[in-house]
């Protein structure tokens, strides 16, 4: 008897447990969803917050010494959280109309490839966390832990880079995920919180008087619905600036894979493959030869060295072998070539460079700033730059 009331003692407190088990699974879904609907009611607010958080995280004082992996953590996982904002925004709001050519292209082919789609996340996912990455490995196992990792993530992110180069059909590779913040509506105040240059109500006879007068000027398209604005009557540069945010160019009727040409010949092809290595390269020449001596000169002219051939190859390519040469290229084709051009001067801050010319630099133009009233705050906050770029790999990476 005693057996049985224990056994089925056991049983009720089983099925007890079993019945209170999906309501435990289920919280975690419950406050996503309610995490969810606060973020796109509440959308301006958590862009201005999400702003406010970086921004705090690029200057607050001894960020890079002895707090930097805590600072770096929560800049991370604001960068990290502002990819996730944007995907559920694009999910409840409609897109930028129009969107830009760059946001029409990636969006193509992550719609057409979801190999392409996964690589470009992995990619922007790595390059938020990267930093991070290295430094919590150079705590836990040291200068040889680190380098291994830098030449780990840079060898995945060429893998990824490739896969986006032949799934795109050997277009010149663009970097982002397509991920462009939508419009977001802005809430319409009511009546009782509008109030006239007097101090009374706005939802007065005169208001309503202006608002009939307002609709009265638009046009509703008899097929479509779409409402015309009202074309401004002041003078004559707002009516020019109101109808140059309207031009059409070529880049807005193009098809979204041909904002980005195919590279068809070989040389092209090569130059786009040494573009994608280099870091891969550069990576492996520092793990190698920069441990015994900061100041060799060999990773870094190596690296460089590919970089402007790479970059050579690709002009000799455009004027050569492209219609139109550079006056035919896409816009996004020109923002991408541009953007790896300003990438260029990120040398200065890298390897032998750095630590024989520009530190010195920096170093001297910090120690002017010590001891002057606010412009001794300028001078810490560039000293603690300082540490971070002679410390880390990732810190002056742009690929």
């Amino acid at each position: 008897m005693a057996i049985g009331a224990a056994t089925g003692t056991m049983t009720g407190l089983y099925k007890q447990a079993q019945s209170r088990i999906p309501a435990t699974v289920a919280l975690p879904s419950h406050w996503l969803k309610a995490y969810e609907e606060f973020v796109t009611k509440n959308a301006s607010s958590v862009s201005q917050m999400e702003s406010a958080l970086r921004s705090m995280t690029y200057i607050v004082p001894g960020r890079f010494r002895e707090s930097e992996l805590a600072s770096e953590t929560l800049h991370t996982s604001t960068l990290l959280l502002s990819l996730y904002h944007t995907s559920l925004l694009r999910r409840h709001f409609p897109s930028p109309s129009p969107p830009s050519p760059q946001t029409r292209y990636t969006s193509f082919h992550n719609a057409r490839s979801r190999l392409y789609s996964h690589s470009a996340i992995l990619l922007q996912t790595i390059q938020y966390t990267e930093l991070l990455c290295e430094m919590f490995f150079k705590r836990r196992g040291g200068d040889k832990a680190r380098w291994r990792l830098v030449v780990v993530l840079e060898v995945i992110k060429a893998i990824c880079r490739t896969i986006m180069f032949w799934v795109t059909g050997r277009r010149m590779v663009v970097e982002g995920v397509g991920a462009e913040r939508p419009n977001i509506p802005a809430a319409s105040p009511s009546a009782e919180e509008i109030e006239g240059e007097d101090g009374a109500p706005a939802n007065g006879p005169d208001q309503e008087a202006r608002v009939q007068d307002e609709r009265s000027k638009e046009w509703p398209m008899p097929r479509t619905g779409m409402i015309l604005p009202v074309l401004p009557t002041t003078t004559s540069e707002s009516i020019t600036s109101f109808l140059s945010v309207r031009v059409i160019s070529a880049d807005d009727i193009k098809a979204a894979h041909h904002l980005v040409r195919r590279i068809s010949n070989l040389q092209g092809q090569a130059a786009e493959m040494m573009w994608i290595l280099r870091p891969v390269v550069y990576a492996i020449a520092m793990q190698r030869l920069q441990g015994r001596n900061r100041k060799d000169w060999r990773p870094w002219l190596l690296g460089l060295g590919l970089e402007l051939a790479a970059r050579e190859l690709g002009k000799k390519r455009v004027r050569e072998r492209s219609i139109g040469g550079w006056r035919g290229m896409t816009r996004v084709e020109k923002e991408e070539l541009k953007r790896r051009g300003w990438g260029l001067a990120w040398w200065g801050m890298r390897g032998a460079f750095y630590d024989n010319v520009t530190r010195g630099w920096i170093q001297s133009f910090a120690g002017k700033l010590r001891g002057k009233p606010l412009l001794d705050i300028v001078g810490g906050i560039v000293e603690d730059y300082d540490y971070l770029w002679n410390e880390y790999y990732f810190s002056t990476s742009t690929m």
